[in-house]
């Protein structure tokens, strides 16, 4: 009676494992990786709102597996990393891509917020030159709210002229997102890598350099240097990209749920840079970083000059209809 109560408990045991093997075999993994540094707030947020829910609702049906930040693949290198299927899924700045998309650096100029975005097809009009443009599908649109944009930073109080900020004779570590606005301020553009900026800083390699409203404080550049400009500029624009293979080759139920998971983290994502841009904000202002503020007529000169400036560059990478329609589905101006 023993052995037989033993042997029907190892039966029962190895029906166990057997339906449980069952429930995951047919779950699919897909490798992620972040453009920006894995500690920056914006690759937390990523990870914290779109990772983590999807790997707890995601179990037997489909996981991510994240490999890293720019250490695995640099971020000028990602996006065609993706492409050729090393990287399956791709958190990455909007401006990053903007040598391959063009019309990326446009998404920096929306000021309808993700509600318009989705309900009045301008995701879907991405999504189609995502598609176009990088073989990818735009899973995300994320951290497009309120708090979000950018700064300028400088280690050297800057002079002003004509009632705004002159940069001239400094060197600003740049990219494709304060490019335009650094260019139209007089500043020497100096390209390096976000991991570097501490390091250039201390060399003198750079005076200052763009960054977001939030992942100042997490990366370490809080007590680097002297000065914020203000107000903030453009908004973030951060994108979830899988190449458009590797989507059309997941099964439906594993679509249905990472889109669910995108959209709820374009919100979520909103709030959470609400929360950073606070914490940003005081971590400089304890570490002793004094706002030069323009307000007024001459903080509307100033950001007329930002978005001038990256409307003009984009202008002249898309043709004139293009340029148009991408003012119309991004702006309420």
């Amino acid at each position: 009676m023993i052995k037989r109560k033993f042997l029907t408990s190892i039966a029962v045991a190895a029906l166990t494992v057997l339906g449980a093997s069952s429930v995951y075999a047919n779950e699919v993994t897909l490798s992620t990786q972040t453009a920006l540094p894995t500690k920056h707030a914006l690759s937390q947020s990523y990870i914290k709102h779109f990772l983590t829910p999807l790997n707890e609702q995601g179990k037997g049906i489909v996981q991510l597996n994240l490999l890293g930040g720019p250490e695995v693949t640099p971020a000028n290198r990602a996006p065609q990393a993706m492409q050729r299927g090393v990287i399956d899924v791709l958190f990455i700045p909007a401006a990053y891509v903007a040598g391959m998309v063009p019309e990326a650096q446009a998404m920096m100029l929306q000021n309808i917020g993700i509600e318009k975005i989705r309900s009045t097809g301008a995701a879907d009009a991405y999504n189609k030159i995502f598609n176009d443009r990088l073989d990818a599908e735009m899973l995300a649109w994320s951290e497009t709210g309120e708090g979000s944009g950018y700064y300028l930073y400088t280690k050297k109080q800057p002079e002003m002229k004509d009632g705004i900020v002159d940069l001239s004779g400094l060197k600003m570590r740049t990219t494709g997102a304060y490019r335009p606005i650094q260019t139209a301020l007089n500043a020497t553009t100096v390209t390096i890598p976000s991991g570097d900026v501490p390091t250039g800083l201390e060399r003198g390699v750079i005076d200052g350099f763009g960054w977001p409203t939030v992942g100042l404080g997490s990366i370490g550049l809080a007590d680097r240097i002297s000065y914020r400009i203000e107000p903030k500029f453009y908004n973030l624009a951060n994108v979830v990209l899988i190449s458009k293979a590797k989507w059309n080759s997941l099964p439906e139920n594993a679509r249905q749920l990472i889109t669910k998971i995108a959209r709820e983290y374009e919100k979520t994502s909103v709030q959470e840079m609400i929360l950073q841009n606070k914490a940003d904000i005081a971590a400089g202002n304890k570490a002793g970083v004094k706002p030069i503020t323009m307000t007024g007529a001459d903080g509307k000169k100033y950001l007329k000059v930002a978005n001038d400036a990256m409307w003009g560059v984009v202008g002249k990478k898309v043709s004139p209809e293009e340029l148009a329609r991408l003012r119309k589905i991004l702006s309420e101006d």
